[in-house]
């Protein structure tokens, strides 16, 4: 599978967005670098979210939440790279994987990347290639939806190449 043309297709239809603050994690922790402390001495995990925020998305995306963050995507670009992407995807390292509906965990080791994978899940999503299965579409919110999703439970319902059609064969 050609990753690096992949990355080319998800950078050029998709844009990440946060959804709260650019610092989030443990509040001593997040309050230390805040503060510009230049020892951080406070314990626990500190995520940052260096991108815009969903509120300030361009007009024209297509927003798909994956739990962490949204996934916007560029419809006309997306429709352009559609058979692309469907062509990259029938080499998938091992597409029965991908048939049965994985986890960005799974998906984003055989991509080296879980933002890539997060990016194609939401691509996938907009062309009509899969849904995207998380935590809130079963109902849950708050912490316990976001740790089903740290424990991998971000997936997709999963991708027949078998069942793609080629869309010169509709001319």
């Amino acid at each position: 599978m050609d990753i690096d043309r992949l990355a080319d297709i998800l950078h050029e239809a998709t844009t990440e967005l946060r959804k709260g603050e650019v610092l989030e994690g443990t509040p001593e922790l997040v309050e230390q670098v805040k503060r510009g402390d230049e020892e951080l001495t406070a314990g626990g995990v500190l995520e940052v979210y260096a991108m815009p925020h969903v509120d300030e998305a361009p007009e024209g995306l297509e927003l798909v939440d994956v739990e962490f963050i949204v996934i916007g995507v560029r419809k006309a670009i997306a429709e352009q790279r559609k058979a692309e992407l469907v062509e990259l995807l029938k080499t998938y390292p091992n597409p029965r994987d991908l048939s049965g509906g994985p986890s960005y965990i799974t998906v984003g080791g055989a991509l080296g990347s879980q933002d890539l994978a997060l990016q194609l899940f939401a691509l996938g999503k907009v062309l009509g290639l899969w849904d995207v299965i998380t935590s809130a579409t079963m109902g849950m919110t708050g912490c316990q939806a976001r740790q089903m999703a740290g424990m991998g439970f971000v997936m997709i319902t999963g991708f027949n190449a078998t069942q793609q059609k080629d869309p010169r064969d509709e001319r």
